[in-house]
């Protein structure tokens, strides 16, 4: 019997403004669904020992502090052939400089929750074979590109005004992008909010409307179900 892979599943906050409990609950079966692989969850980054010596790498993250050490042992598992696969808040990372030049992008910020289109930006990708231009309600977020070699797979176009009063100027906006680092690389899925009345980044704030995003929703699922079998390494670079 051939043995199996293992995934290192990163979620959680030590802010708790998102429903964490849920998309550790659909990831782990997204990872488990995929046969062949055994899952050990954390927090943080800080296994690193652990992280390394992982098949793969899945994240759903957010402020959450990454250690000069941890973010050395991502990076090593990346250049050595890893594969990442973050999504939604993974790349709002406070002042931590070391992670968005891993992963390739930073948040910046986002509207309201609302319904918005996601374009197919590369018809020809087999990553997304079968899937056309969709609808989806969610959190839309708005990152920065900060090392320019992203290959954008999936985008909205949107500019306003975002939460806090800040302006965003009208852009594409990547929505699912895959970056090469080292012999391995990230592929980021910047949709997947979700959140319960209590889970907020200040308590001292009116409890958000209950809201599950697009966890239910046939084509994110679909997206989640790939970009495990991509950080497998079952579905090509």
């Amino acid at each position: 019997m051939p043995r199996p892979l293992v995934a290192a599943l990163v979620c959680g906050s030590p802010h708790r403004n998102h429903d964490f409990d849920l998309a550790r609950l659909r990831l782990a079966q997204a990872l488990y669904d995929a046969h062949g692989i055994r899952t050990d969850c954390y927090n943080d980054y800080e296994a690193s020992a652990d992280i390394l010596g992982a098949d793969l790498l899945v994240s759903y993250t957010s402020q959450v502090p990454v250690s000069e050490k941890a973010g050395g042992a991502i990076r090593r598992f990346l250049d050595r052939g890893g594969r990442w696969f973050a999504l939604h808040a993974t790349n709002s990372v406070a002042g931590n400089q070391a992670m968005p030049s891993i992963l390739g992008t930073r948040f910046l910020a986002h509207p309201k929750s609302m319904r918005f289109p996601v374009k197919v930006t590369r018809q020809e990708e087999p990553l997304l074979q079968g899937i056309r231009d969709f609808e989806v309600c969610d959190e839309l977020y708005c990152i920065e590109d900060v090392t320019r070699d992203l290959d954008v797979l999936l985008h909205t176009r949107w500019g306003g005004e975002a939460l806090g009063g800040i302006h965003v100027e009208q852009a594409d906006r990547p929505m699912l992008y895959r970056r090469a680092v080292g012999d391995g690389g990230v592929l980021y899925l910047a949709l997947g909010h979700a959140n319960r009345p209590y889970d907020k980044p200040f308590p001292h704030l009116p409890d958000p409307p209950d809201h599950r995003g697009p966890w239910d929703f046939p084509v994110f699922q679909e997206l989640v179900k790939r970009g495990v079998e991509w950080a497998a390494q079952r579905r090509p670079f």
